[in-house]
């Protein structure tokens, strides 16, 4: 259901992209407005950084934590709390 409703915005213009071609120019207008709406929303994701990977072999765990952001005059976030 979920991958459904995340289709569901390229499903929309893709078929204001078909009603367009028609010659339609309200299609085509909002068919333009949706593709550049689309692709705002593509370039302004955040990439996320892989820090480290590696195979963990047979017997050897994991241990994830979250190191604060330090600030400009190089405190740390944690100590401002």
């Amino acid at each position: 259901m979920a991958k459904r409703l995340r289709r569901l915005p390229a499903r929309a213009t893709d078929a204001m992209w078909r009603r367009a071609r028609t010659g339609n120019g309200i299609w085509l207008a909002a068919a333009i407005m949706a593709s550049g709406l689309r692709l705002l929303v593509r370039w302004s994701k955040r990439e996320r950084d892989v820090v480290y990977r590696g195979e963990l072999a047979l017997g050897e765990q994991l241990t994830i934590r979250h190191v604060p952001p330090e600030h400009e005059d190089g405190s740390s976030a944690a100590e401002g709390a």
